[in-house]
């Protein structure tokens, strides 16, 4: 028996120290390798591609000024479209019942732009910033929260208080602004210098899988960064039926000994999850128009994977509040990063960086980087990147050289 005892013992000190050996040697990522031979570029103007994946195995995009199906008289401060395929052969589709927010609509009440956008449960979900002035400015102060429970057919705003109004493409309540029609207004801001700056106005949510069915809990995770220092990076969690309901978002405080995240349901308590860069090698600052992740779910890795970057701030790329909030932020091409974490709150590794990304011209001006959620291989090692690019043209003009869609497989190095 005494035998038997010690056998037992002995296995179980084996297989322990097997899985405990197994659980150590899984591959993490530890580089990104660039296929340029996969380098496309196509459609009309636009840029700041967030995307999800939808019920019906589409993905939705969001464009930012532009008309990437070159449709007659239109011109876009936001708009979205529906792309069906893969990524190395997909046809695009209009959205024509999305709320109208065209560039110099009524005297510039329709300055908006599209950042975050998710499908949940059969819902979708998009949110439009606003611009403190008529034309392309920040920073943004605030955001209105949009939902369509028909794959995009129909459109309501939701209020912060959960409750829905139908809007028609061209109807007068999409532009107006004030805390009963905003989800966020000019709330909690903190100065850079002495300007302020808001959190949550303009955000991103983490795609987890189609329609959110690889979601870990019945939380949808919402980043944004601090207005004012937007290499700070926050997050917000809420419900996946409560999306709608402000007082039901939960925001990140910190991390626990045992990297936990602690969350509060006051604002003014948020922490920072992560970060990033305050300036570049070179000393060049970064803007307000920086640091909003793409953060997407990776099945084959079993992990999320995060990319984002920085773009410079103003023509002097100083830490001065005039260079800072200047709408111009493509002196330099942006930075860009890859991180990784086994949760959507992290914490986060860092696995690739770099202060100025050149894709395949030094006068590239890229920015806003994103993944597609869809488009991984079953091994997770190749994803799709997607990113919008400012490069001027022979006479100086910029946003006029590869101002598109801009697309590129990437290789995900393990070790």
């Amino acid at each position: 028996m005494k035998n038997l005892i010690f056998i037992a013992i002995a296995f179980f000190a084996f297989t322990s120290c097997s899985t405990k050996q197994k659980k150590s040697n899984k591959l993490r990522p530890t580089g990104v390798e660039f296929k340029k031979e996969t380098l496309k570029r196509l459609g009309s103007r636009g840029d700041n591609w967030c995307i999800t994946w939808a019920k019906d195995g589409s993905q939705i995009v969001s464009m930012d000024d532009g008309n990437w199906l070159d449709l007659p008289g239109a011109n876009y401060h936001n708009h979205l479209y529906r792309i069906i395929g893969e990524s190395d052969n997909f046809r695009r589709e209009d959205i024509p019942n999305y709320p109208d927010l065209s560039a110099g609509l009524d005297k510039g009440a329709g300055s908006w732009f599209g950042y975050g956008i998710v499908a949940v449960d059969d819902d979708l979900y998009s949110v439009i910033s606003k611009t403190p002035g008529t034309s392309w400015s920040g920073p943004f102060t605030g955001i209105k929260l949009l939902k369509s429970s028909d794959n995009g057919a129909s459109w309501s705003r939701i209020n912060r208080n959960g409750n829905e109004l139908l809007l028609g493409v061209r109807d007068s309540m999409r532009n107006v602004v004030n805390s009963e029609e905003m989800f966020f207004l000019e709330e909690y801001g903190m100065p850079h210098q002495k300007q302020p700056a808001y959190p949550f106005s303009f955000v991103d949510f983490v795609q987890e899988g189609q329609n959110n069915r690889a979601a870990k809990d019945g939380f949808v995770y919402i980043y944004s960064p601090e207005g004012a220092k937007a290499n700070k990076l926050t997050l917000a969690r809420v419900p996946k039926n409560k999306i709608g309901v402000r007082d039901e978002w939960q925001y990140f405080t910190k991390y626990d000994d045992n990297n936990q995240p602690n969350w509060t349901n006051d604002i003014n308590q948020r922490g920072y999850v992560y970060e990033y860069p305050e300036k570049s090698s070179k000393g060049h600052y970064f803007g307000w128009y920086s640091w909003l992740p793409s953060v997407v779910w990776n099945e084959g890795l079993g992990l999320y994977i995060m990319v984002n970057g920085g773009t410079y701030a103003g023509y002097g790329m100083t830490d001065s509040d005039k260079d800072y909030y200047d709408r111009w932020m493509h002196t330099e091409t942006g930075s860009l990063g890859f991180w990784y974490s086994e949760n959507p709150y992290g914490p986060w590794e860092q696995f690739f960086y770099t202060d100025y990304w050149i894709v395949d011209n030094e006068k590239n001006r890229t920015y806003q980087p994103k993944l597609s959620p869809k488009w991984i291989s079953e091994d997770g090692t190749e994803m799709t990147l997607i990113w919008s690019d400012a490069m001027k043209n022979e006479k100086g003009q910029s946003h006029s050289v590869n101002y598109i869609w801009n697309q590129m497989t990437i290789d995900i190095v393990l070790k």
